[in-house]
């Protein structure tokens, strides 16, 4: 009992730092300069995360939209989606499923 009251504890301390590493990785990867509210065609993380939220749940979903992100199939062909790896695609696509919070 006392290993899962110490796990859930350490989840918890973690938590706050995966919601803002995927801010920064968002950040690194040019994301915030179109995606901020900003003067940009592109939509800010607030409409992107109303849009995604139905995917909340979805084992498989952050995965299979970050591959259209990748493959400009949500969006028209941008160069910054393409040149994401699959694994960022995936974690940034999670993040907005999430809430992009």
């Amino acid at each position: 009992m006392k290993n899962i009251v110490a796990l859930a504890f350490i989840f918890s301390l973690l938590m706050p730092n995966l919601v803002y590493a995927n801010r920064q990785l968002a950040m690194r990867n040019g994301c915030m300069s179109c995606h901020a509210d900003t003067e940009m065609d592109a939509p800010p993380w607030r409409e992107l995360a109303i849009k995604y939220k139905k995917y909340r749940g979805q084992a498989e979903a952050a995965s299979v939209q970050g591959e259209k992100l990748r493959k400009g199939k949500l969006f028209k062909n941008i160069k910054a989606h393409q040149a994401l790896s699959p694994a960022n695609a995936t974690e940034l696509m999670q993040w907005i499923i999430d809430g992009a919070n």
